[in-house]
């Protein structure tokens, strides 16, 4: 539960601060001096406490100081209500414990703050923390806090273990103590998590310790900690730590998530799930550039689906798509997993295919088109027509001109018929059949 404590004389003010907090989530009480404030903060406790700076009978600096002095209070929201700017008793506010300052003529910025602070909050996280602790006392506290704010907790208290479970399981944040029984030190265990090539290998970790060193301190974030907590630990402060890590962590996750899925947006093609044009450009650089620097065969070909639109015509385009969803999936499987297949345009599929020479390609295309008939996507009997080129380098081919020939020979392979496969040089015999 929220709830929060108005120490003000004026009890217009006191209204309106309320509204703000009530607005904000919390349950409100009232004083009207320093006096009834304190008693009232003895007797409950409050999670936000703003106090005027202009009280009857308290300097504001000395009410500070004197909540501060109440049991529980240590780590309580503080907040200093200012109808003048003086800096002298500002910065007396401050050191006696204010948390922050507000001044009652920009009511605004207390709202923004207050809605933050409720947000923070009644906020319950979810997650997963391997926690490395080999003192059962500090353990059992540490897990209380930890599972209090929502967090699945995996405790050990050596660190081979923590290991173990650390490389098969999934987690969000590692609180290791450093010094460790066993064999492995908790400097052991940071260091073999951050040399993980994996993603796992970026989790953030908080180390802590007993003793603290300078130097140690400073070499375990050479190594890779995000957090150093001393010990003994303060629940409030280990608590924020906490939740600063794992929801910025989280954030990150899910930002390189959606990234992902929007690569995939710009390179997939939506109805075959396949590569899109701008990732065949992309991509095909490598290719070429490895068949020219290795002296390596590559070819290409260039697939076209036969009467598609008649396919959509008689079947309807739910139908078609699903036709091509199914191709593209079966073609995914189809070929090496070091070839690159896109779909080029509506009907055209093309193939990328290194360390291919123009017999090679022909023979993997043919098998593909004998299984193809069989195969019958969406229930429907489709054939294909391929044109298969070769690199020629002593014309430095590029994958527009070698896209060129292939398409051509397809050409050829439907003037031919349809459902069968011609290469570039077959295409030039039919072409002088013809003439």
């Amino acid at each position: 539960m929220l709830n929060a404590l108005i120490v003000d004389s004026s009890e217009v003010f006191c209204k309106q601060v309320m509204e703000l907090l009530k607005a904000a989530g919390f349950e409100v009480d009232i004083a009207l001096t320093g006096t009834d404030g304190l008693d009232k903060a003895k007797a409950s406790r409050y999670r936000l406490i703003c106090c005027s700076d202009n009280l009857r009978d308290y300097a504001s600096s000395e009410f500070c100081s004197q909540l501060r002095a109440i049991n529980g209070y240590e780590f309580a929201t503080l907040l200093v209500l200012t109808e003048q700017d003086n800096a002298k008793i500002l910065k007396q506010a401050l050191l006696a414990g204010a948390t922050d300052i507000f001044s009652k003529r920009d009511i605004s910025e207390l709202e923004i703050y207050l809605n933050r602070l409720s947000q923070r909050e009644s906020r319950q996280l979810s997650g997963r923390v391997l926690f490395i602790e080999d003192s059962r006392v500090l353990q059992t506290i540490i897990i209380d806090l930890l599972t209090d704010m929502g967090l699945d907790v995996d405790a050990y208290n050596y660190a081979e273990s923590a290991w173990d479970a650390f490389q098969s399981g999934d987690y969000d944040l590692v609180i290791t103590d450093i010094m460790l029984e066993g064999i492995m030190s908790g400097i052991t265990l940071v260091r073999k998590i951050r040399r993980m090539q994996s993603e796992h290998g970026n989790v953030p970790i908080i180390a802590t310790s007993g003793f603290d060193n300078m130097s140690r301190k400073i070499e375990l974030f050479h190594m890779g900690v995000n957090d150093y907590v001393s010990k003994p630990i303060v629940r409030e402060e280990l608590r924020q730590r906490v939740f600063n890590h794992i929801t910025s962590y989280q954030t990150l996750r899910e930002l390189k998530a959606q990234q992902q899925s929007l690569y995939s947006l710009a390179m997939l093609d939506e109805t075959t799930s396949l590569f899109n044009r701008h990732a065949l450009r992309e991509f095909a650089g490598k290719y070429f550039s490895e068949a020219y620097r290795f002296d390596r065969p590559l070819s290409l070909a260039v697939l076209d689906i036969d009467h598609l639109k008649r396919i959509n015509d008689s079947y309807g385009f739910e139908r078609g798509d699903q036709m091509l969803a199914e191709l593209g999936t079966w073609l995914k499987r189809h070929v090496r997993d070091v070839d690159m297949v896109a779909r080029w345009a509506g009907d055209e599929l093309v193939f990328i295919l290194p360390g291919c020479d123009i017999e090679a390609a022909n023979t993997l295309m043919e098998r593909m088109l004998a299984q193809l008939r069989r195969l019958k996507p969406a229930g429907l009997s489709v054939t294909v027509s391929v044109g298969v080129a070769e690199l020629r380098k002593e014309h430095k081919d590029t994958l527009n001109s070698l896209f060129e020939l292939a398409d051509k020979a397809m050409y050829q392979a439907k003037m031919a018929g349809r459902d069968c496969v011609l290469s570039f040089d077959e295409a030039e015999t039919v072409i002088e059949e013809m003439d």
